[in-house]
């Protein structure tokens, strides 16, 4: 199965028409480093920072032999405003990235920086420079403070569990995605491993769900 890129937005999944050289991960161990008397100086890790992905990816403005996505091909402007669109909602979209062989990366993330550069002589073609940043979901919580001998409870508002829309059958139509359909009927796109386990017989791979496919949508 040949490489793929995706970034899910909205309900909706958007491959890259031409697939980046290489996508570079980054993740770092945050540490201390404390003095002490007649040992000197050592290090105490204290946790993992986000992981964070880069890569630069063309987007033709016109059709080239090259691209992935030839059957439903879109221009460079057409990404360019999904990805504005995108980062000024101040939300977070799933990066998911498959090889066909390995594990792949199929993550939360925010866009932190977007470069674009136009090239002499490639007028339309547009050179995306992404770096992308771990998105980790939260929730407040519940809080007892103490102030002045009286006891107060502050409570915030916290994501309700969502149950099944409807449970049953769902045929894949064009834009669909897992998480998008978990989304749908658990009101969870993160619970999409579910709907996958239970189809496993249709589909190999997660990233990639055809139109036309039935999945079975477990209770």
């Amino acid at each position: 199965m040949s490489y793929a890129v995706f970034f899910d937005y909205n309900n909706m999944t958007y491959r890259l028409p031409v697939n980046p050289e290489q996508i570079e991960v980054s993740s770092v161990q945050a540490s201390k480093k404390y003095e002490i008397l007649k040992l000197g100086q050592i290090v105490v890790p204290s946790h993992m920072e986000l992981t964070e992905y880069s890569f630069e990816v063309e987007l033709p403005y016109s059709v080239r032999s090259y691209v992935e996505t030839a059957g439903d091909f879109k221009g460079s402007d057409y990404y360019l405003k999904i990805f504005d669109e995108c980062r000024k909602s101040l939300k977070p979209v799933r990066f998911i990235a498959s090889n066909g062989i390995g594990e792949d990366i199929n993550s939360l993330v925010l866009i932190q920086q977007l470069n674009i550069t136009e090239k002499s002589g490639e007028e339309g073609d547009k050179y995306a420079s992404f770096n992308l940043v771990e998105y980790k979901q939260y929730s407040k919580k519940q809080a007892v403070v103490q102030y002045s001998g009286i006891i107060v409870n502050t409570l915030s508002k916290s994501q309700p569990e969502m149950n099944p829309k409807s449970s049953g059958n769902h045929t894949v139509v064009i834009g669909d995605s897992l998480w998008a359909i978990a989304k749908k009927y658990y009101g969870d796109g993160s619970k999409y491993p579910k709907i996958y386990n239970a189809n496993k017989d249709k589909i190999k791979n997660p990233s990639l769900i055809y139109p036309g496919q039935k999945l079975v949508i477990p209770v």
